[in-house]
């Protein structure tokens, strides 16, 4: 067995062999013809794809009057840690110590200065050994107890929060440069990157979620906005129920570690995961989207293999409300899978991970653009649009795992044939769309 996140998998050759499938007589039951094809222009594609989509309610209000602690050269903490020493400190959370009602209510806004280059390298806690010696007491691994807020300083570029390549050495107790839990947490104008082990098969993050934290019941709401992060095993890792996720304008590019476990973003478990305005590309054979949530919501975001080897562009293994309004996919010919997106076609009883009731598929303004081959794997074909195994019975999908039959508009593909595409109505390009890489990230 390997793992997948952090749960347990088949092995490769297993695991291959079900990507295989999905292009044999499985995607052959759930793959619909196209209807009334037109060719299309050929034009850029954009995630909105010329529709008028809503913007999403924007997540809680941050509340300023945390207490604020400035980080940067000349401020009043010269590091991060030093800072994380402060929020941990007897006086404070006390180490996960004081009474959970305490720690509920201690809200810390962390605003996080530029400085010159190198100067947050390894800065990661308290047995991190950019310091000689321990430093803080109690001592600081990243764990945020109660509410915070940690953001790059208004109005200046945003800080890089990095490692030197080799993170379980510099990360030594954890496995992020922070881990959430049980009380809100908010990631703004900040560059994440390098976060992974140098033994390329690690399950490091930029930021780990949903940890059990101080015995505060899980209830929590996660936000990233204006973030970028590269270079690291995991993007963002982790969730759990009573956990929801939302990324907004964030470019998360060439993470992955080549060995299948770990993904751009990982949403392993959780109540809502919301992608809105987000570019994610380049992963070494992981996912650029994988979400275990029971509700997923995607607005205006592209998933883009950009050449790279990366699996799915989106991948929803246990069903769930699935709600896209604005979504580009392209599969790079390196990809490490037959199909492009894929839904509910992961068994994790085992793991406590059913099919989610209730599971629907509602899709507006999507276009799918496949390579005319896969390079790595050109035996794996045809390739796959949508791939719904949601009706491929309780053994492929889970306990109480039934069809769950795609509500899909304006869909456009280039690429695919026609019945491989996994929607309804589909219109054919007739050439291959020119695509935006530029980073949505607002400076």
């Amino acid at each position: 067995m390997r793992k997948t996140g952090s749960r347990e998998v088949p092995n490769k050759a297993k695991a291959l062999s079900r990507r295989q499938a999905l292009s044999g007589v499985a995607l052959a039951l759930t793959a619909v013809g196209l209807k009334n094809i037109a060719p299309g222009s050929g034009s850029m594609v954009s995630s909105a794809d010329a529709a008028e989509v809503k913007p999403l309610a924007s997540a809680r209000p941050i509340d300023h009057s945390f207490e604020v602690l400035e980080v940067g050269p000349g401020k009043k903490f010269p590091s991060i840690t030093l800072a994380g020493c402060h929020m941990n400190s007897a006086e404070r959370w006390a180490n996960g110590y004081a009474e959970p009602a305490t720690i509920a209510r201690m809200g810390f806004r962390m605003v996080i200065s530029p400085g010159p280059a190198g100067y947050y390298t390894n800065d990661s806690g308290s047995h991190s050994r950019r310091w000689p010696q321990m430093v803080g007491w109690p001592p600081y691994e990243g764990n945020l107890l109660g509410p915070v807020v940690i953001e790059g300083e208004p109005g200046k570029p945003a800080p890089v929060l990095d490692t030197d390549g080799s993170g379980d050495g510099v990360l030594y107790y954890q496995t992020g440069l922070f881990s959430t839990g049980s009380c809100d947490a908010t990631f703004r104008h900040l560059i994440l990157k390098g976060f992974r082990r140098n033994d390329d098969i690690g399950n490091y993050a930029a930021i780990r979620l949903g940890q059990d934290f101080a015995k505060i019941p899980m209830n929590s709401q996660v936000l990233f906005e204006d973030c970028e992060i590269s270079n690291c095993d995991n993007g963002i890792m982790g969730g759990v129920t009573g956990l929801s996720l939302t990324l907004r304008r964030c470019y998360l590019h060439d993470n992955g570690n080549e060995s299948g476990r770990v993904h751009n973003v990982y949403f392993g478990g959780g109540d809502v995961l919301t992608v809105e305005d987000t570019l994610s590309t380049r992963c070494a054979i992981g996912h650029l989207l994988k979400t275990r949530a029971a509700k997923t919501v995607i607005r205006n975001t592209r998933l883009i293999g950009n050449g790279g080897t990366e699996s799915a562009c989106l991948d929803v293994p246990n069903g769930g409300i699935l709600d896209i309004d604005g979504l580009v996919c392209e599969k790079s010919a390196g990809s490490d899978a037959s199909w492009i997106m894929h839904y509910s076609g992961e068994n994790q009883d085992d793991y406590g991970l059913f099919f989610h009731n209730p599971s629907s598929i509602t899709i507006r303004n999507l276009s799918m653009i496949a390579p005319a081959s896969l390079t790595r794997h050109p035996t794996w074909i045809p390739i796959a649009g949508f791939a719904n195994h949601s009706g491929s019975g309780q053994e492929t999908s889970g306990k109480g795992s039934h069809l769950i039959v795609p509500d899909a508009q304006n869909v456009k593909v280039f690429g695919l044939a026609a019945a491989n595409t996994g929607l309804p109505g589909c219109t054919a390009l007739g050439s291959r769309p020119a695509l935006d890489l530029a980073s949505p990230v607002r400076a």
